[in-house]
């Protein structure tokens, strides 16, 4: 108990001053602590022709979905599709787990997000030996199944998937946003 106690002391006796880094250039000024500098957001904001993709591997059990819509929400948290794009996943993500392989004993799904200048894609992929997704079915109004896919194909200007049950299938919903010019073409 004392090596705790001086721990908590240690830790409450003075705040920790914020890391800045320096500036290559005199002439960018340093923002409060913490703070970004205006220069550094501009050229964050100004995403160069191309993409940029993250990945991340979850176990295959229903408690971590609410980690992968985490995991997008925070990668998009300036974009204007950041809710759009979380639903998206929870949905992929939920029938990944519950409708493939990666719902059974050992199972993953992966998230990949994709980032233009003018759109995000979100897509699962999944181990496979499980349903194929059916874009586009109509259902009832009492359906208790198959809303999923049928909120994605709501929210997204394009959808589709690729792969077989050997594989795995990687199901994926791009958006776009319709307020910028398109990216060049690479």
């Amino acid at each position: 108990m004392p090596h705790q106690a001086r721990l908590i002391d240690a830790v409450t006796e003075e705040p920790a001053v914020a890391f800045v880094p320096p500036q290559r250039e005199q002439d960018l000024p340093l923002g409060a602590p913490g703070e970004v500098p205006p220069a550094h957001v501009h050229a964050m904001m100004e995403i160069p022709p191309g993409r940029l993709i993250w990945r991340r591997t979850f176990m295959g059990t229903l408690d971590q979905i609410p980690h992968a819509r985490h995991f997008v929400r925070f990668l998009l948290a300036d974009a204007w599709c950041r809710e759009d794009a979380a639903l998206i996943v929870t949905e992929l993500a939920g029938n990944a787990v519950r409708h493939t392989g990666s719902g059974k004993q050992g199972g993953t799904f992966i998230v990949e997000v994709t980032r233009t200048r003018d759109s995000v894609r979100v897509a699962v992929h999944d181990c496979g030996w499980g349903g194929i997704p059916r874009f586009g079915t109509s259902l009832r109004a009492t359906a208790e199944r198959g809303r999923g896919l049928a909120v994605v194909t709501a929210l997204a200007d394009s959808i589709g998937y690729e792969g077989s049950d050997a594989i795995g299938h990687l199901v994926y919903a791009t958006l776009v946003d319709l307020e910028k010019p398109p990216s060049p073409v690479l």
